[in-house]
């Protein structure tokens, strides 16, 4: 366990966890470059760095820092696009070298899709499935980034569960139909 000076060296948090944040970012954000977004978040840790109690992991504090810098970008940016009637960009999504053109076109596709409905959500619905989701965040972590109960997390995954469903039978129902007979689409 660190002790509570070793883990206030801002440079050390830096160097040890950009990288988990950076995967954050592209998560939270479904966009591949999250340098500006990095950035922010690591701007708001240096403005906040010695208010950390060390009541929650370091991890748990960060990444409760990226899901709110990234949702104040993401209702900035809708702003933006209402006030000056911008169209949004496509994604920009990684792909895995070790996959055939054939794999990363599917996975492709499946983010776009997946990205697509969220896109749709509520900011917390969007958050909180990224979190458990994507991330595989214990629900007791997920509790303490939005300070609520562990049954509030559960029962508001299941709401957020189905209302992604929801959009998704509505915006793809062919992939939808695909998926109730256990078919994958080729």
């Amino acid at each position: 366990m660190m002790k509570r000076a070793e883990m206030l060296d801002l440079d050390r948090v830096y160097r040890e966890h950009a990288p988990t944040v950076s995967r954050w970012v592209r998560r939270l954000t479904g966009r591949s470059d999250s340098s500006d977004t990095l950035q922010e978040v690591f701007e708001v840790v240096q403005r906040k760095f010695g208010k950390f109690r060390g009541d929650a992991q370091l991890s748990t504090w960060l990444y409760a820092i990226t899901v709110r810098v990234v949702i104040a970008q993401r209702r900035k940016a809708k702003l933006r696009r209402l006030l000056f009637a911008q169209v949004q960009a496509q994604f920009d999504l990684d792909l895995q070298p070790s996959e055939s053109p054939a794999d990363q076109l599917m996975r492709q596709q499946a983010t776009r899709i997946v990205y697509a409905v969220l896109e749709q959500l509520a900011e917390r619905d969007r958050a909180l499935l990224i979190s458990f989701e994507l991330e595989g965040m214990p629900i007791a972590e997920i509790a303490v980034i939005f300070g609520v109960t562990e049954n509030n997390v559960a029962v508001s995954l299941h709401r957020a569960r189905e209302r992604f469903r929801t959009r998704f039978k509505q915006q793809f129902p062919e992939e939808a139909r695909g998926l109730k007979h256990g078919q994958t689409q080729r």
